[in-house]
């Protein structure tokens, strides 16, 4: 798997945004490289959570090792802690970065697919509700969407107190995040409104979505109401609740690669080796 490390100017953010993309170009079969590249490839946008950084997933779990496997392209992005979303009372429009920009760029690098059923947006925590919300957004960019322990907190935000305990649980932070919370309902930065909109238009292109949340997370009971939300509404909806995981690096490092294996199923295998690779996500292939 090729790692690179890279940065450009991103005219939305007008500043340079650094991020990290791991390809699948020098997959090896033995001890040479495969011959047969299958590129374009399939691509997952992968978003960090609070405090994080884009190279988080590098270091705290064996993704790369799975995207390579799958013939899957990654690419993470440094968002910060600004939820990934559009603040046009900044100038900032991290959402744009995100759907778009981000996008076009990565596609003009590297040897990507362009077409929507092979490109997916993905997360932990804020990162995947930010997922959620830029990838219902633009449904005719990203035909997959992957939610692990979703950070659906607009109740939380609504009713946050200005002396919470921590900063990041006060007013005066969700109101940094998301504006002013008297508009936060109904905007684009509300699930719930965005998926309803698809109910009430039909011919909108729905992406498929996968969520998995640990039942001991303390985001549990939002997660399960969000996935109702996208029943009713008529999503495709692949959800898993284990009975074990919190809101925690080991549950995201087993769970990102089963939803590797959803994005992208099939015998984990190199180009031209018949090892199979598939016990990676703990799965075994039928009769194996």
């Amino acid at each position: 798997m090729a790692l690179v490390k890279f940065d450009f100017y991103s005219q939305y953010l007008k500043r340079n945004v650094l991020c990290t993309a791991v390809l699948p170009v020098d997959k090896m079969a033995g001890d040479k490289r495969a011959p047969k590249r299958r590129g374009p490839y399939k691509t997952m946008y992968l978003l960090h959570g609070l405090f994080g950084k884009d190279d988080d997933w590098l270091e705290k779990t064996h993704v790369v090792e799975t995207a390579e496997a799958r013939d899957v392209c990654v690419i993470m992005p440094s968002g910060e802690n600004g939820f990934y979303l559009n603040k046009p009372e900044k100038d900032e429009w991290y959402g744009k970065f995100i759907s778009d920009e981000l996008v076009d760029v990565t596609r003009l690098m590297f040897p990507l697919s362009r077409k929507r059923e092979d490109t997916c947006l993905a997360g932990i925590s804020i990162g995947a509700y930010s997922a959620v919300v830029d990838g219902l957004v633009r449904p005719d960019r990203f035909g997959k969407i992957v939610v692990l322990s979703g950070g659906f907190i607009l109740e939380r935000a609504l009713g946050a107190p200005e002396q919470a305990p921590v900063p990041h649980g006060r007013r005066s932070y969700y109101e940094r995040v998301f504006g002013d919370l008297e508009h936060l309902p109904g905007s684009d930065k509300d699930y719930n409104a965005l998926a309803r909109r698809f109910a009430d238009n039909p011919e909108l292109p729905k992406p498929d979505v996968y969520i998995a949340c640990g039942e001991h997370d303390t985001l549990i009971e939002q997660n399960r109401a969000y996935r109702d939300v996208l029943l009713e509404c008529g999503f495709n909806v692949t959800y898993h609740e284990p009975d074990i995981g919190e809101h925690e690096w080991p549950f995201w490092n087993a769970w990102i690669d089963c939803a590797l294996d959803w994005y992208a199923p099939g015998p984990m295998k190199p180009s031209t080796e018949p090892e199979d690779y598939t016990e990676l996500t703990g799965k075994k292939e039928k009769g194996k």
